[in-house]
């Protein structure tokens, strides 16, 4: 059980109740949870198993079942799980318990947890707008197809982070290398634009494109023109695809991040003006 020792434990070893309550005080051991202690300080995983010891029937969710599924990196504040609509949710501040019906379980590490289609739906149901929409992004297509997120939102409608779950779907923009794409690719869509992201046109690759204007967006890092080569490299490259009928829009990270608004706006105005060019183009030669 490593750090992880139960009351009747330390009785069998010898140690009597008022033994287990001196060392409790004097940091000899942690008490996590009624009848269970830690003898030395317990990692989050220490954390989770305790739980489960206290409340077998818990099944671990929110942001401790992103966690265990891998969709985040950083360890939680708190244990989250969830029990069932009548039991009892009194519990240390380390602990969050929500009650409502258990949803599927799937066991992971060792431990029940949440399926990671029902993970994404609770986080989205907690997590601050800013930090969600980044989550996503990273996590769609990465950990799971959003095809399966939207089949899942039609068999568990009316759950709390629908809605949200609905919302980001329609909105990520999953495959950004940089922050600076990623913002202005998810401001975009916020404005109905949603361009490719990282695509391919030809023997190259645009940051974000829109092939019924062609019109390709660039967004370009303080390394962009870090060698002649490279430089050289890029006008090749974007005399190319000029050439072949593409417009290219360049912007710096420092003014995407400075002057979003404005990028945005310019962006939709070419490719809204672009897209009704051509189209009347192809009409008048049909």
């Amino acid at each position: 059980m490593g750090v992880l020792t139960t009351k009747a434990q330390l009785i069998a070893q010898g140690l009597s109740v008022s033994t287990i309550s001196r060392r409790s005080r004097s940091g000899g051991l942690t008490r996590l949870l009624p009848g269970l202690y830690a003898t030395e300080k317990p990692g989050y995983m220490d954390l989770c198993r305790a739980v489960a010891l206290w409340k077998p029937d818990a099944v671990f969710s929110h942001s401790t079942a992103g966690w265990l599924w891998g969709l985040v990196e950083a360890e939680p504040r708190s244990v989250e799980a969830t029990v069932a609509p009548n039991a009892q949710v009194r519990s240390p501040d380390w602990v969050v318990l929500r009650r409502r019906a258990l949803p599927d379980v799937q066991k992971l590490r060792g431990l029940h947890v949440v399926s990671i289609e029902q993970a994404f739906v609770d986080l989205a149901a907690t997590m601050p707008t800013a930090e969600l929409e980044k989550f996503f992004d990273a996590a769609v297509g990465t950990h799971i197809p959003a095809r399966r997120l939207a089949a899942f939102c039609d068999t568990a409608k009316g759950m709390d982070g629908m809605q949200a779950l609905r919302t980001q779907l329609r909105r990520c923009c999953p495959g950004t290398f940089s922050e600076a794409e990623r913002v202005v690719a998810r401001a975009l869509t916020a404005r109905n634009l949603f361009m490719d992201i990282n695509a391919r046109v030809g023997p190259y690759y645009g940051d974000l494109v829109d092939f019924r204007a062609r019109v390709i967006v660039e967004i370009d890092g303080r390394e962009f023109h870090s060698t002649g080569a490279v430089f050289t490299s890029d006008r090749r490259r974007q005399n190319a695809l000029v050439l072949d009928g593409w417009l290219v829009l360049r912007y710096s990270v420092a003014t995407v991040m400075s002057d979003l608004d404005a990028v945005v706006e310019e962006i939709v105005s070419v490719v809204k003006r672009r897209r009704r060019s051509i189209d009347a183009d192809r009409t008048s030669h049909a």
